[in-house]
């Protein structure tokens, strides 16, 4: 890729298969400078890495486990068949054993929870289950889950390299309770578990009292991770779509399958390491002796050359080998046991709450972690919603809301965020200037519309978008203040504002000032400031322009804007008004590029559903080149399907009507978007639309999705 990678940026971690997807394009290897390893996407290379452990270790340095995880054969094999061996605690024959035992811990924390509204699935039920079972496996019986799920998480939280013993800290604090286990264990030769382990006759030859800690520190992690994650991906993929979700209600036979897809699609361990012993070549790329290599083993699951439709999830697939559980001699002990913890959980949860429903106004968010792939949290509710209102109800409703929030000027009222202004921080969302980019965007959906009787609030609405036309027939954000960052006018704002104005029959005189920003190579800049040639063109709004530098010139040397910013959706909203013609096609070529090399976010739209949405209204309005698009924003949106919020819904929704998309993803989308706003306690969310990294800046308005959804839903039937 051109732009350097990070493993560890928030971006990635909440959604990796984006950027697996642009490196596999690339080859199957890529060096990360950044994290000074080479990183393996493609299948095939990946389980030919785990099949090597001669030319690839999993010791390493500083080895976390050096019993099982970072430790290689013939020692790894060893210690291997202590807990996998004939009748050992971890053998297919004792979990099936087990089972039993498990659907009565399962039953048991349940029990409490049943008079209960909602829970949170992983703190109130999978964590503490997981962490039961694997205690109860190893026959220790405790009440400590606390300390053990906050060591456990501490794990596999990626921390700043001053803090990479956190984990070891959180250890030495558990450690003494491990401790008192074994001692109880030491004394009862006899017993299952811990003590098989023990006095296991390899263990009695070869093992030290630490040998024996840390070989039950990797079990407690495995026990308490991993496997709750697994549970928590099938929930919400299950929740999210309800023509799945009732196949298995009537056939509780599939939830295996459930959890085999699951496990592909959302792979709980998604990254994992080894050290080549010599130089090798990989995927055509020779890696020095020594060097640190990440297996992706959630991009190997996705990989279009062994996966059919990679990113769909689809329970009648072809039974498929996948590498989830990894490969070789270190494929996973526990892979038995988490598929029955899975398998109890969402039997359990199915069948004692028939109208269990994910918490819409919930945010989703994954774990700061680019080795396991988990939400940080996942509420559900378990009863029925006691009033459900007719979609026809719902958009009556939009409608009334929409009339009944413009202000008496015709501004629909933007709600606005600069969390870095002591004085604000507080307050939250709050109304300041009006903001005529977020108002034109709601205008110019309302255009779009028919026959919902907002003709007089579009009228109103323009006229407002009029009164704020500065000299130039340009728009600001920002009007000029002590308490703001003051900034030029910017192209986004000029443009939606004057297609709003174009489409109702405004004449404007300012396409040649917007098409003065494109340079030779494409770039749309942002921030529009006066030009040699604007001096001879337009000297009255070049010296006003020349004044107003004072005001914005502290922004720039504070480097919270350079005037040389473009960034793509802003370029795909101005080319939105200004067509595709010889002047605007190399910035239409270089959006293109853009979205494919993933550089799509930068200083305005940190949401790829916000820039897709803005490529495709830019095609739906005459950007036709941008159609080359339409294949990569769909895939973007089955590859986040499962997580999109209900704005990301509506606007990926959108995409695929202006793009008209043929593709059962848009029924998939309508049936997420239905059952939400027809629930009695749902409202129209805050959505920051306008997301200003570089300034921290955020601005949106209900009315924005209210917008969306009316257009969204104007053909479905009532």
């Amino acid at each position: 890729m051109s732009k350097v990678l990070n493993i560890t940026n928030a971006d990635f971690l909440q959604n990796p298969y984006i950027t697996y997807g642009s490196l596999r394009k690339l080859g199957a290897v890529h060096f990360l400078p950044e994290n000074n390893t080479w990183l393996v996407v493609d299948f095939e290379e990946i389980k030919q890495i785990l099949d090597n452990p001669s030319l690839f270790s999993s010791e390493g340095e500083n080895g976390f486990d050096p019993i099982l995880l970072n430790c290689d054969p013939p020692k790894h094999t060893h210690h291997r068949k202590i807990l996998t061996g004939d009748g050992a605690p971890f053998s297919s024959k004792r979990i099936s054993k087990l089972e039993t035992d498990n659907r009565e811990i399962a039953q048991a924390l349940l029990q409490p929870l049943l008079e209960n509204t909602s829970i949170e699935v992983l703190s109130d039920f999978a964590l503490p289950f997981s962490s039961l079972v694997i205690l109860n496996l190893l026959g220790i019986n405790t009440q400590n889950n606390a300390a053990l799920k906050a060591w456990s998480q501490s794990v596999v939280a990626n921390k700043p390299n001053s803090k990479s013993d956190f984990a070891e800290q959180k250890w030495e604090q558990l450690k003494p309770i491990v401790k008192q286990w074994i001692n109880d264990a030491n004394k009862n030769p006899e017993g299952e578990g811990l003590s098989e382990i023990i006095f296991h006759s390899f263990s009695q030859k070869n093992f030290t009292d630490e040998d024996t800690l840390n070989l039950v520190k990797v079990l407690l992690l495995g026990g308490n991770e991993t496997t709750p994650n697994l549970i928590s991906s099938a929930l919400l993929i299950l929740l999210n779509n309800s023509e799945l979700l009732n196949e298995v209600r009537n056939n509780y036979d599939l939830i295996d399958a459930v959890i085999n897809e699951t496990l592909r699609l959302e792979t709980p361990t998604q990254i994992i390491h080894r050290t080549t012993r010599e130089n090798v070549t990989i995927g055509k790329k020779l890696i020095p002796k020594g060097s640190l290599v990440s297996l992706a083993l959630g991009a190997a699951n996705r990989d279009p050359k062994v996966f059919e439709n990679p990113h769909k999830f689809d329970i009648n697939s072809k039974e498929r080998k996948i590498l989830s559980f990894g490969f070789g001699p270190h494929y996973c002990l526990g892979a038995h046991l988490a598929k029955q913890e899975a398998q109890i959980t969402l039997e359990l949860l199915l069948k004692s709450f028939p109208d269990l429903r994910l918490d819409k106004q919930e945010h989703l968010v994954y774990k700061s972690s680019s080795f396991v792939r988990g939400l940080e949290r996942l509420t559900i509710k378990l009863s029925e919603n006691k009033f459900h209102k007719p979609i026809s109800t719902v958009k009556k409703e939009a409608v009334e809301l929409l009339k009944n929030s413009t202000l008496p000027n015709g501004e629909f009222p933007t709600y606005e965020y600069y969390p870095n202004t002591e004085e604000l921080r507080p307050k939250g969302w709050h109304i300041t200037a009006p903001s005529p980019f977020v108002h034109a965007n709601v205008v110019l959906s309302l255009i779009n519309l028919k026959n919902i009787g907002l003709e007089s609030v579009i009228v109103k609405g323009t006229e407002f978008i009029q009164s704020q036309k500065e000299y130039g027939d340009v728009w600001r954000f920002w009007q000029f203040g002590s308490a703001a960052n003051n900034v030029p006018p910017d192209a986004d704002d000029t443009a939606i504002c004057s297609a709003v104005l174009e489409s109702v029959g405004k004449k404007l005189e300012n396409r040649k000032l917007l098409e003065a920003n494109i340079e030779a190579n494409g770039v749309l800049k942002t921030w529009i400031s006066p030009k040699l040639s604007d001096f001879f063109m337009r000297p009255r709004l070049s010296y006003k322009w020349w004044r107003e530098k004072q005001y914005y010139q502290p922004t720039v040397d504070a480097n919270l804007l350079n005037l040389n910013d473009f960034e793509l959706g802003v370029m795909a909203n101005t080319l939105l008004y200004l067509g595709e013609n010889s002047i605007t096609k190399p910035s239409v070529e270089l959006c293109i590029d853009l979205w494919k090399d993933n550089k799509g976010t930068n200083h305005f739209y940190n949401n790829d559903m916000v820039i897709a949405y803005h490529i495709a209204r830019a095609y739906k309005r005459g950007i036709a080149s941008f159609e080359k698009l339409s294949a990569d924003i769909l895939e973007r949106i089955e590859i986040r399907f499962n997580t999109l919020s209900f704005p990301e819904l509506l606007l990926a929704g959108l995409c695929i009507k202006y793009f008209k998309l043929t593709t059962n993803m848009g029924n998939r989308i309508a049936d997420r978007v239905k059952s939400s706003v027809v629930e009695e306690d749902f409202v129209f969310p805050h959505f920051g639309y306008f997301t200003s990294k570089d300034r921290n800046y955020v601005a949106g308005s209900p009315m924005l999705l209210v917008c969306w959804f009316l257009e969204l839903s104007e053909e479905w039937d009532c």
